[in-house]
């Protein structure tokens, strides 16, 4: 509507020097389009620098993030650097419905990182967003956008036993990880043969189905020793991807 009411004031102030009969009705009308055209104008330039008729509103929605990690012993959260920044990331997370979203890389977006004790790992985010006032909104309407972001706030509360890294160290963390689970799947494989060939040599008149039996009891003791050690030098793995390079 302003732009209506900026193009009446420039129609007003110049039909009423040229087309008004006398020089006192021209210098009234000429002087009523000017002050509309400045009044219009004065409107326009004090909203979009100092947002007149404008008030901020805030929204706040919370929602449940699960791990990035493949392995359910890690609860992960990544990030990526912008412009190798070491205060500006792109957080890296996972929806309730396991799909992969990220943040905002924006000058108008910040994000914090907290642990607790919670058990439900969760990202928290508030908007705050210019928006017209009532009578403002119908002066101001078809010049643009009537809901301006100010600002985005991301707050991840996370649990105590999770952890951070960058891309890169969460890719070297992974491939160690693997690589190191496949070296004990094969040592895992190798002392359950061990196992059953020493047991076998001790009693050769088992039955197929007591070797069978002595198969799955071996392989499950053998794997519940090798998942311990894996839990606990995940740990450690952890603590060294820290020290890996950011990117």
């Amino acid at each position: 509507m302003i732009l209506i009411l900026l193009f009446v004031g420039i129609l007003i102030f110049i039909g009423g020097l040229l087309l008004m009969p006398t020089k006192a009705t021209r210098l009234i009308t000429g002087a009523i389009g000017l002050l509309l055209l400045l009044t219009m104008a004065t409107f326009m330039i004090g909203n979009d620098n100092w947002h007149w008729g404008m008030h901020q509103t805030t929204t706040t929605s919370t929602v449940n993030i699960t791990s990035m990690s493949p392995d359910k012993r890690l609860g992960l959260l990544v990030y990526q650097p912008i412009r190798q920044s070491k205060y500006e990331q792109v957080y890296v997370y996972k929806n309730s419905h396991a799909t992969q979203q990220h943040t905002n890389a924006s000058l108008k977006t910040s994000n914090r990182v907290a642990y607790t004790s919670t058990k439900q790992a969760q990202l928290t985010t508030k908007r705050t967003y210019w928006t017209y006032n009532q009578h403002w909104q119908w002066l101001f309407k078809w010049t643009g956008s009537h809901h301006e972001l100010i600002r985005r706030q991301n707050a991840f509360v996370l649990p105590d036993s999770w952890t951070t890294l960058s891309s890169a160290q969460a890719k070297w963390l992974a491939t160690t990880v693997k690589t190191q689970e496949a070296a004990a799947k094969r040592n895992l494989q190798k002392q359950v043969t061990t196992a059953f060939e020493a047991a076998l040599a001790q009693q050769p008149t088992m039955t197929t189905q007591q070797q069978q039996a002595l198969k799955k009891k071996l392989t499950k003791q053998a794997q519940l020793v090798a998942n311990q050690r894996l839990s606990q030098n995940l740990t450690k793995l952890v603590k060294a991807a820290h020290s890996q390079p950011i990117r």
